[in-house]
């Protein structure tokens, strides 16, 4: 395991002030699910300097907000978030998303920040092969055996899969985060938190967290009238797996008209792939049990 040093600061303040010193040697340590195995692996991108934010008031909870949305701290358990009452009643697409990530253990000990932050699970990463995101200056999924985490769709340097679910499931709610960093806290959406391999601080990452950045809270707007919303993962085993494919999509209906729609897709790219021309497609459609059939065969009819 790669040698390392831990800070266990009590302030988001003196949490950045530590990142900031050590630059790209230094990563924020929560639920560690992610970070423990690449260091182990010995991963040119893991962290020398650990920033352990446990110990951090404030990171840690799931409320109402004013409006009627919800926030949920970036060091909330994945567990709590599955087993939140509030979150059934309001986003109950969200919930039965997060109760597919891995195992119980895991969930128990994974936070919301690390799940939307973590690293690709490439094979030849994890494996210590010399690639983008290990130093090197190749993709070998995108040349080799790309049978298991390879992106199907985009990919600039790296092709490797993004692999967090509760990305795939918060976009469809327009969910926000917010970091803090050494200017100020700055807020984004989650679309623009994980849009794919970019490099960032001299490093491939599929976020666009700064060494000197924290993800603290992310904001949820209040749930729309008339929305309903499903998520789908398939995976090759029933359990504990990451998506070969997965389908997080909400309807907004008037009556069985589709007013607005969001239909984002896992575990085919490298960051969650928002279908657009799906959602233009669907808006302004009759819900019906043969809408899917019926559109489909006039679409090849169009086309011959």
């Amino acid at each position: 395991m790669k040698k390392i040093s831990i800070y266990r600061p009590t302030s988001i303040d003196e949490a950045i002030q530590i990142l900031s010193r050590h630059g790209k040697e230094a990563g924020v340590y929560a639920g560690g699910t992610d970070l423990l195995i690449r260091l182990k692996s010995r991963l040119q991108q893991a962290p020398s300097y650990l920033v352990d934010i446990k110990k951090i008031d404030n990171l840690r909870y799931i409320k109402e907000d004013a409006q009627g949305g919800v926030q949920i701290g970036a060091a909330t358990k994945i567990a709590e978030i599955a087993n939140s009452d509030l979150l059934k009643r309001k986003y109950p697409m969200l919930v039965e998303a997060v109760n597919m990530i891995s195992s119980p253990e895991l969930r128990n000990a994974s936070t919301l920040g690390g799940d939307l932050l973590q690293e690709v699970w490439c094979q030849y990463l994890r494996g210590g092969y010399s690639c983008w995101r290990n130093g090197g200056y190749i993709c070998y999924g995108a040349i080799g055996d790309n049978s298991y985490y390879h992106s199907a769709m985009g990919g600039r340097l790296c092709y490797a899969v993004y692999p967090g679910d509760a990305a795939t499931a918060l976009i469809p709610f327009d969910a926000r985060v917010k970091l803090a960093t050494p200017a100020g806290v700055k807020e984004l959406s989650i679309e623009q938190l994980v849009p794919g391999d970019m490099m960032v601080d001299g490093r491939i990452q599929s976020h666009v967290v700064r060494y000197n950045e924290i993800l603290t809270e992310v904001v949820i707007p209040p749930p729309k009238p008339g929305v309903r919303a499903s998520f789908e993962k398939l995976r090759p085993r029933g359990v504990w797996d990451f998506a070969m494919a997965s389908l997080a999509m909400s309807l907004q209906l008037r009556d069985q008209t589709i007013d607005d729609a969001r239909v984002v897709f896992g575990g085919i790219a490298g960051k969650p792939l928002r279908e657009t021309a799906v959602e233009d497609f669907l808006k302004g459609k009759t819900l019906s049990s043969d809408l899917s059939d019926h559109e489909v065969q006039r679409d090849q009819d169009r086309h011959g």
